[in-house]
């Protein structure tokens, strides 16, 4: 593929970070996901601007900070201040900047880092213990959250949803029994602000769907009844995916008897999606089952990968011999199970039962899965010559195929001779269509002349 074909290719997910980035400097959703796909399909190294304009660059940084529309128009701090909520995504950016980047911080630091955050690097007992007034709920909650890990469920939900008031404002100090803003208790904890409120959002889908009191009917400190264990998958979204997206997401996985958060992960990263699906036969063979099995049920689904076999000369190409070998397959498939042929006049005939014999040996061929082009057309052949055997085996059957085979013949002459308007022949007529009609009026009439005479021995079975 050219430099150009790729540059104008990666000028797509470019432009959509660069748009997304341009919405708000606190980070959209999307922007995490699109820093990630652009990294991981090296679309930055060189893409194609609005203008036409073709853009290399030798580093990461050179994209990140480069004004727009050849680059980002950012700082490092402030791209790392947008993927803060994504470990993943922060680690790549810090790899490819060839150093340890850490965002700004948007408030007070946190008071503790939270373990379950970087299961790999935090040894147990070597988390610093929280310089915190126990007595408070608030700060009790927040600090028994720190003891969970990631299995807590609803128990975390309502720690969130009984201790959290989105619109609260902790500025003028904070009483015992009072809730606090997201981010406050965000930093109490030692979490990101949305994750704070993927719980927050996870107890107000309980609410709909399990009758979970109201926020304004919990207080800090005090428990309440909590929904099975089984429920949580379908209430709560682990990370950046739109909440009606995450609910298909969870619908499917249930359905399939495999883990909610498995799915919606993968669903996070289709730059490794495509990798993996590009790089190993079973993934790729498992996608393919999955697209051909929502094409059926999804009509704009089924457009798009016709059209695409359509406009492509390679699956054009493919296409019309599998749909030939399917055809073919399927004739022989009809014949061996019923046991009766059609033959080139149209007639339906029943086969001998040696003839039968044969059909049904040809099955096990065009059921094959890995049958051939070649091998299904050889069946199907096979099949038609037991036709032709079939008919010339019989006198009165090969005289109806032939009186057809002519009545359709002369049918098809008249409807084009009635076809022609007299007008405009005589108007175009020059001596080479003059010859033509007058031999073909020569050859109408000796044919006539031939069946009329009841004496003509032209006319027989043969």
């Amino acid at each position: 593929m050219s430099d150009t074909v790729n540059a104008n290719g990666n000028a797509v997910l470019v432009n959509a970070l660069s748009s997304s980035m341009r919405s708000t400097l606190n980070g959209m959703e999307s922007v995490p996901g699109l820093v990630r796909q652009v990294i991981e399909e090296e679309c930055w190294r060189t893409f194609t601007t609005p203008r036409g304009e073709q853009v290399t660059h030798e580093s990461f940084e050179s994209f990140v900070t480069t004004e727009p529309t050849k680059g980002l128009g950012y700082s490092v701090n402030e791209l790392m201040r947008l993927v803060a909520d994504d470990p993943e995504t922060t680690r790549l950016v810090a790899d490819l900047l060839g150093k340890d980047v850490s965002p700004p911080s948007v408030s007070q630091e946190p008071l503790w880092h939270d373990p379950s955050d970087d299961p790999e690097t935090v040894l147990v007992g070597t988390i610093k213990e929280p310089d915190l007034d126990l007595t408070d709920p608030v700060n009790r909650d927040a600090y028994e959250l720190r003891t969970v890990g990631r299995s807590g469920g609803w128990v975390w939900a309502l720690k969130v949803a009984r201790n959290v008031q989105p619109d609260a404002d902790h500025s003028a100090g904070i009483s015992h029994a009072q809730k606090v803003s997201a981010s406050e208790f965000a930093r109490r904890i030692g979490w990101s602000t949305p994750r704070v409120m993927r719980y927050y959002r996870t107890w107000a889908k309980g609410i709909e769907k399990h009758d979970l009191p109201p926020f304004d009917q919990l207080q800090p400190g005090v428990d309440t009844a909590l929904p099975d264990a089984k429920t949580w998958a379908a209430c709560f979204n682990p990370g950046r995916v739109n909440p009606d997206r995450a609910e298909a997401l969870v619908s499917v996985a249930q359905e399939a008897g495999i883990s909610a958060t498995q799915v919606i992960n993968t669903a996070k990263h289709p730059g490794a999606m495509k990798a993996a699906i590009l790089a190993d036969d079973s993934t790729a063979e498992a996608a393919r089952t999955a697209l051909l099995e929502r094409a059926r049920n999804d009509g704009e689904l089924r457009t798009a990968l016709a059209r695409t076999i359509a406009y492509d000369p390679v699956f054009r190409k493919e296409t019309a011999v599998e749909s030939r070998k399917a055809e073919r397959a399927e004739y022989v498939r009809h014949v061996a199970g019923e046991g009766k042929v059609r033959t080139p006049a149209g007639h339906t005939l029943e086969l001998p039962s040696q003839a039968r014999k044969e059909a049904a040996k040809l099955l096990a061929v065009v059921d094959d899965p890995q049958a051939t082009p070649e091998a299904v057309t050889e069946a199907f052949e096979t099949v038609q010559a037991l036709t032709t055997q079939a008919v010339e085996s019989d006198p009165e059957v090969q005289l109806r195929e032939q009186r057809t085979k002519f009545s359709k013949a002369l049918s098809s002459t008249a409807k084009s001779i009635q076809a022609i308007d007299p007008d405009d022949l005589a108007a175009v007529a020059d001596d080479e269509l003059r010859t033509k009609l007058a031999e073909l009026q020569k050859q109408v009439n000796e044919l006539a002349a031939m069946i009329v005479d009841e004496k003509s021995n032209y006319l027989r079975v043969v």
